[in-house]
């Protein structure tokens, strides 16, 4: 009993020192790591070569090779419409250029059935209603909900599940 524990000890002390160094800074790189079978993966890495109509690039945007349109998505929180055209305004990815998109730029995201919110897995996020530049009047604002597959105008306060994604012409 005695000898487990020391080798236990010994075993955390060894390896917790390198794990935990990953999970910084990947963190503060914005990588999303994952953990499968004890192996530390980087999720758009593993997905590059699984889908061949988006290309994950290593700024961390998103190529997609059928509408030639470029993605980034925003931070995995609520976001209100004015928090994402704020973030969107300033977001500087690569030399900046980037949009928020219109329903029909996010309609071309939406597959049934693809990873978690039926879009690709290279667009990570656990929300699944994206904000669009298209407004109605001063307080409303449409968006796509790849839940359902529709689009709908919430007032622009709504902010649960509502993310932000970018989008601009490749470069």
């Amino acid at each position: 009993m005695r000898r487990t524990i020391s080798t236990l000890l010994i075993l955390a002390f060894t390896v917790i020192p390198f794990i935990i160094p990953i999970h910084v800074q990947a963190a503060s790189l914005g990588i999303q790591v994952a953990t499968q079978g004890g192996e530390q993966l980087d999720l758009q890495k593993a997905h590059r070569t699984l889908d061949g109509r988006f290309i994950a690039g290593d700024n961390g945007a998103v190529a997609d090779t059928k509408t030639s349109l470029e993605w980034f998505v925003g931070p995995d929180r609520n976001t209100t419409w004015d928090e994402a055209n704020h973030w969107v305004e300033s977001l500087s990815v690569d030399g900046g250029g980037w949009r928020m998109p219109t329903r029909e730029d996010l309609k071309t995201l939406y597959a049934d059935g693809a990873g978690t919110r039926n879009m690709s897995p290279l667009f990570i996020t656990t929300g699944g209603f994206v904000w669009t530049c298209e407004t109605m009047g001063s307080s409303y604002a449409w968006g796509f909900c790849f839940d359902i597959g529709d689009e709908y105008w919430p007032r622009r306060t709504y902010s649960d599940p509502a993310r932000v994604f970018a989008v601009r012409s490749l470069k």
